[in-house]
């Protein structure tokens, strides 16, 4: 027990005041919480804006422009869940899967989280708030959400109640509050960007990866399989650096325009 003192995380003017930038702290909170998830599967499941605050780091450390660099800092550890390996494998490949529009892997691994083979379509429509068709679009902002689809989601959960409380009956109490996160991190990440962001996802599909990766090598012990391994990871490598240099062009044009 301490006092810590910080602005609060959607404070963008104090963020700003402090010589922070709200894009930087995104990016720090989407990279700490990605890594709880996928490759430690111990996380902080109530991670609204009350429970995070944020300051420069103490050393002074700056970026190369000059801006301070941030330090998260979460509060109230009451409410952490621990993901055995089985459902952290399962849910780092899903979003691997849902980041690079993989039709076959949501399935799979929506399925083995609990969904079913019936329900997984509804599943990953949760999991991203976007509807089957964006979610298997290979457009690269496929999973950003734009600020005129909030009467299309309303209408998608006024039309599918009896679905979705199916399926949040049949899901694991663990894999619930992994959607209540979920949610409380895209209020925050909104909030700091004022809209959904491709970079989260960028970050999302990196960590996932390496994840999904770090977890195989433990399980193979064969050089062949291991070599399977690597390349598949080259594949995966590929198209993350495809995402990240549409991600700078689309920085570029907004900069432009």
């Amino acid at each position: 027990m301490e006092f810590m003192d910080g602005a609060q995380i959607n404070d963008v003017i104090t963020i700003r005041r402090l010589g922070m930038q709200p894009s930087e702290v995104s990016r720090l909170v989407s990279q700490t919480f990605a890594e709880m998830m996928f490759k430690h599967g111990f996380v902080h499941c109530d991670p609204h804006a009350a429970n995070l605050l944020v300051r420069p780091l103490p050393s002074g450390k700056r970026s190369i422009f000059g801006r301070k660099k941030p330090q998260l800092i979460l509060l109230d550890h009451g409410l952490y869940k621990e993901l055995d390996f089985s459902t952290r494998f399962s849910y780092a490949s899903l979003w691997r899967a849902l980041v690079f529009s993989d039709a076959n892997g949501i399935k799979e691994h929506s399925v083995k989280l609990g969904a079913g083979e019936d329900l997984y379509v509804l599943f990953a429509g949760i999991v991203t708030m976007r509807p089957w068709n964006r979610v298997v679009d290979p457009a690269v902002d496929h999973l950003v959400i734009k600020d005129t689809d909030s009467s299309e989601l309303q209408m998608y959960a006024s039309q599918y109640f009896p679905q979705i409380s199916e399926l949040l009956r049949r899901l694991p109490r663990v894999i619930l509050l992994m959607l209540k996160t979920n949610d409380c991190l895209r209020a925050v990440n909104n909030s700091l960007l004022q809209g959904s962001s491709l970079e989260t996802f960028f970050i999302i599909g990196k960590v996932s990866s390496e994840a999904v990766v770090e977890a195989k090598m433990t399980q193979m012990k064969s050089l062949f399989s291991r070599i399977n391994i690597w390349f598949e990871e080259f594949l995966f490598e590929a198209r993350l650096l495809a995402l990240q240099i549409a991600l700078w062009l689309l920085q570029v044009r907004k900069a432009l325009t």
